[in-house]
């Protein structure tokens, strides 16, 4: 054989380079799900909490925003008047907060830098704000279960309706591909869970897909990775997971008022676990639940 077609025909037959093997998905084999945890306490009543996209964990203490260590410390980063709803975004803390009118600049929503204590008022006239939720298209959804509508909030400031008519919402988080929203109604009687389809940013109609009798209170959620959603009941004192067909089962019970929840992130967290705030003591709690989170949109 010419040596040109004997290397040809050893050139055919070297194998191809095998394809990277995928990262393995965090699994949860120690994880007792529904084991409560006291993590911190020492404050006047947690509400809003989130992870930063590097590991860092938020929390609201009534009027001021803390960052909280793996080992329970935590140190206040700066003072947020009536500080509620939390979500992380362009590399700052994104604070709702409700107050008692506008007039003197107290409410609306409030972008703190966590590095400095800086605090600037991006969302003005928003006097119920409540929860805050980052969207796909890189705007705000916010939330005032005292009235029947959804809010968008973009980074100039400007603020319109986004859905209407939906009664009392209060916690929201997106699905993984972003074409649902889910929503709880916090003060309806009864108390929906929410599937709100998205398409191109704009809310279509919105379904509720299960209810909760009004004594519960829903309130904050979070979304684990395989697409279910977790919901903090106040008054219940649980921790419930809602399928998507609104099938839902009791993860933990006995926490002291869990208002917002978060997925553990980041190398220093428990994956496996949601960290609760609580509403009406000084606690804030860890939750095994057996899988790990969805990140939220940042």
């Amino acid at each position: 054989m010419p040596l040109v077609l004997l290397l040809t025909a050893f050139v055919g037959c070297v194998a191809p380079e095998p394809e990277p093997e995928p990262e393995p998905e965090p699994s949860c084999p120690d994880s007792v799900p529904g084991a409560v945890h006291l993590f911190a306490d020492g404050f006047a009543g947690t509400e809003g909490i989130t992870f930063s996209d590097d590991g860092r964990l938020f929390a609201g203490d009534g009027t001021v925003l803390v960052e909280l260590q793996p080992d329970g410390a935590w140190d206040v980063i700066a003072d947020v008047p009536g500080i509620i709803g939390l979500a992380y975004w362009d590399g700052r803390v994104i604070a709702a907060t409700s107050d008692s009118g506008d007039a003197d600049g107290r409410d609306g929503v409030f972008s703190i830098d966590p590095d400095t204590g800086e605090v600037t008022r991006i969302g003005p006239g928003l006097e119920g704000a409540n929860f805050v939720t980052v969207t796909p298209w890189d705007t705000l959804i916010v939330s005032d279960p005292n009235v029947d509508k959804l809010f968008e909030l973009t980074a100039d400031g400007t603020v319109t309706t986004w859905l209407d008519g939906l009664e009392s919402p209060n916690g929201t988080a997106f699905s993984a591909d972003g074409d649902t929203l889910w929503a709880v109604s916090t003060y309806a009687n009864p108390a929906p869970v929410w599937r709100i389809p998205v398409t191109d940013g704009t809310a279509g109609t919105a379904v509720a897909i299960t209810e909760y009798e009004p004594a519960i209170v829903p309130d904050g959620v979070a979304v684990g990775a395989g697409g279910d959603l977790y919901v903090a009941l106040i008054l219940g004192g649980f921790l419930d997971v809602v399928s998507a067909d609104g099938s839902r089962e009791t993860v933990a019970a006995d926490i002291g008022a869990p208002a917002s929840v978060a997925f553990g992130e980041g190398d220093a967290w428990d994956l496996c676990s949601i960290y609760s705030t609580s509403l009406f003591s000084d606690e804030l709690f860890r939750v095994e639940v057996g899988e790990v989170g969805l990140p939220p949109v940042r």
